[in-house]
């Protein structure tokens, strides 16, 4: 039977093609014994030009070898953003465990950086062989990645990326990019002079996410490029606590009348839409990010104005595909960056759109 995924091409035809024997094509794909580099240059010009790929289960099945990954992402709650992330996880550990590969999850709160630093303690005392990370708390996450090169594990980034890391993939947007999206498509909507409200949700012991930081980047660059000449607002929001949001969103509209513009650089958009939609301010553009069910009702009511996605589910499911192959099959992602479509999504086209895009 052919060790190969693809049942057109055989080990045969590969020796064949190559001018060798069928047991000298069967050492190099299995790296077991000795072979010429003319031969082995010859063989490895034909599994290119084939794109021969070993059969992962038998390998992983006949070494023995079991391999653990820890996923290391925020706790979450149904139809959260982070949710679709786990979907995209749960879809891949079951693929996972046929190359002898399990996976376990650790979670954190994304709003609170004691959190995620008392999870790294916890991470030191537990052992596995790859790690997906999203890498929310950026400032940690570099030094805990430093710890894990040492040891040699490798790691793949999810939600935004690093550069100055060694990670083996990186799964996610431009988050830059993302947020100039954001800001073309309030700019195109708004007068250059109307001010315009930045929604954060507060944090404990420091300033946002990566990914949020690197979004208002862009948002900002847009704006400076475009030649905008109207101010932007902070709003320093609290989850699940509608009247002081109130209070603080009161002000902020009563002291800036030229308000005309709105957005948020996570998935928190509807706590503005809901104040939009209670204090019935249709004249207010929003723009936030994430098709969760709260967005996407406030959206489908018209109160926001557009949604920029990114595939969560997506993230998950390559991120712990790509540590398997490499794991498995020593075989690197395809690239070491690998970049989300920014999806837009409008009130005419949002019942067409599903986050398990793959």
């Amino acid at each position: 039977m052919a060790d190969n995924e693809n049942t057109t091409v055989r080990i045969v035809d590969i020796a064949r093609m190559a001018g060798v024997s069928v047991a000298t094509v069967d050492r190099v794909i299995h790296n077991r014994g000795k072979v010429s580099e003319e031969n082995l240059a010859r063989i490895n010009e034909v599994l290119r030009e084939v794109n021969y790929r070993p059969n992962l289960i038998a390998r992983s099945l006949a070494s023995g070898r079991r391999y653990r990954l820890a996923v290391v992402m925020p706790r979450f709650a149904p139809g959260e953003y982070w949710a679709d992330f786990d979907a995209g996880i749960t879809r891949a550990e079951a693929e996972a465990r046929r190359y002898n590969v399990s996976v376990r999850k650790f979670v954190f709160n994304q709003y609170d950086r004691s959190s995620f630093e008392k999870l790294l303690v916890r991470l030191h005392d537990e052992a596995f062989d790859g790690a997906v990370i999203a890498t929310l708390f950026a400032e940690m996450v570099a030094p805990f990645v430093r710890e894990l090169d040492e040891r040699g594990v490798p790691y793949v980034f999810v939600d935004s990326n690093i550069p100055e890391c060694n990670q083996l993939a990186y799964f996610g947007t431009s988050s830059f990019d993302a947020g100039a999206v954001a800001a073309r498509l309030l700019f195109d909507r708004l007068d250059p002079d109307a001010d315009i409200v930045v929604g954060r949700i507060i944090h404990h012991g420091d300033g946002g996410s990566n990914q949020c930081r690197s979004r208002e980047e862009g948002f900002r660059s847009y704006l400076r490029e475009k030649g905008f000449r109207g101010k932007l607002h902070y709003a320093a929001l609290r989850l699940d606590d509608e009247d002081y949001n109130r209070g603080v969103l009161d002000e902020l509209f009563l002291t800036h009348r030229t308000i005309a513009g709105a957005v948020t650089f996570n998935s928190t958009c509807y706590i503005l839409a809901g104040y939009l939609a209670a204090r019935r301010r249709t004249d207010v553009r929003l723009v936030g990010y994430d098709v969760i069910r709260r967005n996407g009702q406030m959206l489908d009511a018209g109160v926001v104005t557009a949604l920029i996605a990114q595939r969560p589910e997506a993230q998950g499911y390559r991120g712990v595909m790509a540590l398997c192959e490499w794991l498995v099959e020593g075989r690197r992602p395809d690239a070491p960056v690998n970049h989300m479509p920014i999806d837009i999504l409008l009130k005419e086209n949002i019942q067409y759109y599903k986050n398990n895009l793959i």
